[in-house]
């Protein structure tokens, strides 16, 4: 079976997350709906953010901390036992050449998330590069802004159509119809 692709940004998800075990894949319940529905995906923030900059605002620079993107993803525990982890933080705790940071102030550039685990809810967010600051040559396709521009995309869009349609048990007439309610709300932005 093939993966099913972004009509937003053309990311490829897996079928798994889609059509077996909803919501036990790649996608929650809530963005297997908002997926099939045309709505984008969690890599373009659900049709928000540039699919080349990944709403980072920069083409690529040398940084060796975001590897050119201009932002890293960074997270915070605030019930954690260790309270360092209150802060927000990225890197490892067993890795010399990237190892834990901890910042005090960060730009979040990205809606903030929340996931359970061991030591209670963990918040996940895209935030600026502590490092480069985001700066570089800004961004060909979103000229900078980090949003989703309809009017720029490549056409994959016939791609997508084609992988929700081989991926889903619903009648062709229903999901066409609701990809196209998706580009018509999409346009009237």
């Amino acid at each position: 079976m093939s993966d099913l692709i972004c009509n937003k940004c053309g990311e490829s998800w897996e079928a798994y997350g889609i059509t077996y075990a909803r919501g036990d894949g790649d996608l929650s319940l809530d963005e297997v709906r908002r997926f099939l529905n045309g709505e984008g995906c969690p890599s373009c923030g659900f049709g928000r953010i540039c699919p080349k900059c990944q709403g980072g605002r920069i083409e690529k620079n040398d940084c060796p901390t975001c590897f050119g993107g201009g932002y890293v993803f960074a997270k915070r525990c605030p019930n954690a036992a260790d309270t360092r982890f209150h802060q927000w933080f990225f890197g490892y705790s067993n890795s010399p050449r990237y190892p834990l940071r901890f910042l005090d102030a960060v730009e979040i550039l990205h809606d903030e998330k929340q996931e359970e685990s061991l030591d209670g809810i963990v918040d996940f967010a895209r935030i600026k590069c502590p490092d480069c600051h985001g700066e570089g040559e800004p961004c060909s396709e979103c000229g900078g802004d980090g949003k989703f521009h309809a009017e720029k995309q490549p056409d994959y869009f016939d791609q997508a159509v084609g992988s929700l349609l081989d991926n889903t048990d619903a009648e062709p007439i229903g999901v066409l119809t609701r990809f196209m309610r998706g580009m018509d709300m999409r346009s009237a932005r």
